[in-house]
Formats: structure tokens, sequence, C-alpha cells
């Protein structure tokens, strides 16, 4: 059950207890659904009964038990908590949980680009990447790949006005150039004087991209040519793409042992260990952060979200084997941790790609 479809499950709730009598109010034409600040709380949390209770004339919290008692009803559904004034904490049965993977895989590259059939739409019209001048100084470089991708998130989620709000400044704030965390001094040239072609000499084409929509527009960019040229995790922009190849090694080293993605019959109720929760939990926000970003003109929000994704993953990897060793046969979790392995590339590909940024098979 991803956030959306637990948004879905509560909105049909509301309607249940509007039809029943219960509740007096309009159904809501959405519901926020977002992931606690304490995993302690559980997965989801969602504030729709102090949203509903003034128009209810209702206190709060007793709108939230009316809720809660219909949610706990649901398979998918293991616990609920009211609390506060009526914020809903929410956990989910492992199952559920698991069933993130399959939708993933499932939806494939339309997953975080709205509905499916408005993702089908939009890959055939997908806005180019736009050809930036090798002259180009960093700061123009800058804005028009924030631009870039800005539009492409446009495109993903079909949004048909201007943002509600903005994040970018689209003037741009301030280059600079370091390299060791030591600015570099003239006559080497710095900052706006530098251009985006000796840039993409310097580090490559996937790595300038990152960096020039990692940050906020309106926030000054340092870029240090050191780090920027590493191929270690303390590069955001090596360690986002080099999960995805990680995986597409994995994903290869399975198919050397005879073992297939079976998408359909996977259990994924196996897969009950915290790391596998943490990544399982950190996948369903991809639609979520694409539609923010879209809205706000943000990219980097995706970028930093690949990189919670990417630090998960291999957190993930590191506990939890995947493939199985030596005479070891294949198990149902085996199975599992291989669907969640390949939608976590599906999230890392199709997050990478609305940044105009590839997601090699192999580093």
């Amino acid at each position: 059950m991803t956030p959306d479809d637990l948004a879905e499950t509560v909105r049909g709730i509301v309607g249940q207890l509007i039809a029943d009598g219960e509740l007096d109010v309009a159904i809501p034409a959405a519901v926020t659904v977002e992931r606690p600040r304490s995993f302690d709380h559980g997965d989801y949390a969602t504030p729709i009964a102090l949203r509903l209770a003034r128009s209810a004339r209702r206190p709060s919290r007793e709108v939230a038990e009316a809720v809660a008692g219909r949610l706990r009803q649901e398979r998918a559904v293991a616990g609920v908590d009211v609390a506060g004034s009526g914020f809903l904490n929410i956990r989910l049965a492992g199952g559920a949980v698991g069933e993130i993977a399959r939708i993933i895989v499932r939806t494939g590259g339309d997953y975080g680009r709205g509905s499916a059939a408005d993702g089908r739409a939009a890959l055939a019209t997908a806005i180019p990447a736009t050809a930036i001048p090798a002259t180009a100084t960093l700061a123009s470089a800058r804005r028009a790949a924030v631009a870039d991708a800005s539009a492409m998130l446009l495109d993903a989620v079909r949004h048909p006005q201007p943002p509600d709000r903005c994040d970018e400044a689209m003037v741009g704030a301030p280059v600079s150039l370091t390299r060791g965390g030591e600015p570099v001094e003239a006559p080497v040239q710095v900052g706006a004087f530098l251009t985006i072609g000796e840039l993409v000499d310097a580090v490559g084409a996937d790595a300038a991209r990152y960096w020039l929509v990692r940050v906020p527009l309106n926030r000054a960019l340092t870029l240090d040519l050191d780090l920027l040229a590493r191929q270690t995790n303390d590069n955001p922009a090596f360690q986002v793409r080099y999960a995805h190849a990680r995986i597409c090694a994995l994903l290869r080293n399975a198919g050397e042992l005879g073992l297939s993605l079976d998408v359909e019959d996977a259990e994924v109720s196996a897969l009950t260990h915290p790391r596998e929760g943490d990544l399982l939990l950190a996948l369903g926000e991809l639609p979520r952060v694409v539609q923010t970003a879209a809205g706000r003109r943000a990219p980097y929000r995706v970028a930093r979200y690949l990189e919670e994704v990417a630090g998960t993953y291999h957190r993930f990897h590191d506990a939890c084997r995947v493939l199985p060793q030596g005479d070891e046969q294949a198990g149902a979790r085996n199975g599992a941790r291989l669907l969640l392995a390949d939608a976590t590339r599906i999230v890392l590909a199709n997050g990478l790609r609305l940044l105009g940024v590839s997601a090699p098979t192999r580093m």
C-alpha cells in the first residue's frame, strides 16, 4: 500500500462515515498522508481529523476516533493510534508495506509520474534536455539546468497551471569554485567565469548537471572540483548513480544464478527486516516528492530525495543478503529482496531521468 493508496482508503472511510450519518461534512478532495518524523509513531500519519473537525462541528479527537475505528478494520492496516488533538498514526501490516515494491515494479517507468494513464502520455512528449552551450558560464548553465529539470517535472505530473509556490528565485545566486575546500585563485577562471564546457571536461556531464540542480537556485553554490570528480559516497552525484549501477550488477548476478524476478508471486510479506521497511517506505515517497518538486519548481527536492534512497539502499544491502551463497537454495526471502532491489532501481532511474541525468548500469 503506497501513501496514495492509503490516502484514498482514508478518503473512502470519510465517505462511509458521511453516508452512515456519523459525519456531516463534504468528502475532502484529497487527504494528506505523510511519514511521521519518528518511526516510533508508525509508518504514516494524517491530520484529516483536524481538517474536518470545524466543518463537522465536533472535537477533532472525536472525529479522529471515528476514522480510526473504521481504519482498523482494513486488512492492510496493523494499527492506528490517535495522538494529540487528533493526528492519526498508522502502522501498516507487513505484507501491505511489501506491496509497495510490487506496485513500483509493475508500474515501471511511469512510477512517480502521476496517474499511469497520464504517465504513458507524458513519456511520448517528454521535454528533451536543454542544449546548454559549452561556452555558457556556470551561473547561466545553472539557471538553464534548473529550468529544464523543472519543465520535465511539470510534464511528468501533467501540471496544468503555474506552480502554487516557487522555491527557486530564477534570477540565481552566485556560483563559486574550490579545490579541496580551498578557493581556486587567478589566473584560473573561477565562479561564474568558468564555462560549463570546462566543468564537463573536468568532472563529466552527469556530475556537472546533478550538482547544478541539487542546491536551490536562490542559494549560493560552491563546486569543489575534487569532490565532484571523486568516486566515493561522499559525492552525492556518485552515490546515487552508483546505487543504480550496484543494483544492476546484483540483477545480473541473480540471472547468472538462475534466479528470475517474479513480480506477481514474490512473497513480499517476507520483507520484515527493519532495513527492508525503511527502504520500502522511502520508495513510496517518490510520487509525493515529484508532485511537490514540480509544483514549486524545485528539482533539488528530487535530488535530495534520491540521495536519501541511495543511502537507505546501501544500508539495506549491507544488512540484508539478497542472493543465496554457496550451495544455499534460494527461498521466498531472496525473491522478495530481489523485487525490492529492482523497485529501488526503478525509483533511482525515474528520479535521475527527471533531472536529466543518466542512470548507469555499470560503473
